[in-house]
């Protein structure tokens, strides 16, 4: 007699259908996991840019405004309308402009909360009028992003929108 080695037909079937069980139950998970990386990482883009924004203010003693891409009423937001929250946008230099507006973009399945302030303006000095908070909310939870008069940014995690 001789040993076969290997696997039989049937073995390799039930392989194949715990494996297939696994998967399924691990999808959702999976999917979820996607969304949470996409809210974070627009809170995050956001805060840096703010940060950005910050410095470019004092550097260039100049106002600069950040907008995020999608408004909170959904709208898309572009160069123009976000530069209109500048003081004198239309008389200002066009290489000003470009170093005075931010857009951030938003990744999908992210959105922003309509109580939430969808545009910060940073004085020469880099500065806010008033404090303002940005909440980016997706169907896994949310991200509030605070921005004090000083101009310090905090994040915290939200509960779900």
């Amino acid at each position: 007699m001789r040993s076969v080695k290997g696997f039989t037909l049937i073995e390799l079937m039930v392989t194949i259908a715990v494996l297939a069980i696994i998967a399924i139950i691990a999808a959702p998970s999976f999917g979820n996991m996607l969304i949470q990386q996409n809210l974070k990482a627009t809170t995050y883009n956001m805060r840096d840019t703010l940060k950005e924004a910050r410095s470019r203010a004092m550097l260039n003693r100049n106002e600069t405004v950040v907008c995020t891409a999608i408004s909170k009423s959904s709208s898309t937001v572009t160069e123009d309308n976000c530069g209109a929250n500048l003081t004198d946008y239309s008389t200002k230099a066009t290489s000003l402009k470009k170093d005075s507006i931010f857009i951030v973009n938003l990744e999908k399945k992210v959105t922003i909360k309509s109580t939430s302030d969808d545009f910060f303006v940073f004085s020469s000095r880099g500065n806010l009028d008033t404090s303002k908070t940005i909440v980016f909310c997706s169907s896994v939870g949310s991200y509030i992003l605070s921005v004090s008069i000083p101009g310090s940014v905090g994040i915290t995690q939200g509960d779900a929108c």
